[in-house]
């Protein structure tokens, strides 16, 4: 099983952030890797920029207490048997944190390969939605 885990802090309030991330149906437009995406019940439709379609189930979302959600990957172009993700903001003395969290486990025949290219990439999707999550949150 591999992990991937990014933080990040705001200027901007909790409540302003979590606007922005805390609503599953929205992603896209905080997501520079996504194209589009919708929520059907409690699958998150996605379409990432370069076409390819992913399906993930939201399995918990806390507006009120925690601030938190948490999704599993349904399938898409990446090749993973089991994905767990939790993004969370929290309010600090100056603003505010995220901190997005994921376990997985590649598919095919030799996993622990496939898990360092994926820690990679899906590394670079979170830093660069959590950087673009600083432009689109209000002041």
């Amino acid at each position: 099983m591999a992990s991937v885990s990014v933080r990040q802090e705001y200027s901007q309030s909790a409540e302003s952030v979590w606007a922005v991330v805390g609503d599953p149906a929205g992603a896209a437009n905080w997501i520079p890797s996504l194209d589009t995406s919708r929520l059907d019940g409690e699958v998150r439709h996605v379409v990432f920029t370069d076409g390819n379609p992913a399906r993930e189930r939201i399995v918990s979302h806390d507006d009120d207490d925690s601030r938190t959600y948490t999704y599993e990957y349904i399938d898409g172009p990446l090749p993973l048997a089991k994905y767990t993700s939790t993004i969370r903001v929290d309010a600090t003395a100056n603003g505010s944190v995220v901190s997005w969290d994921a376990e997985f486990t590649a598919a095919g025949d030799d996993p622990a390969a496939v898990e360092s290219q994926l820690e990679t990439g899906i590394g670079e999707i979170y830093q660069g939605a959590l950087d673009e999550v600083a432009r689109v949150a209000a002041p």
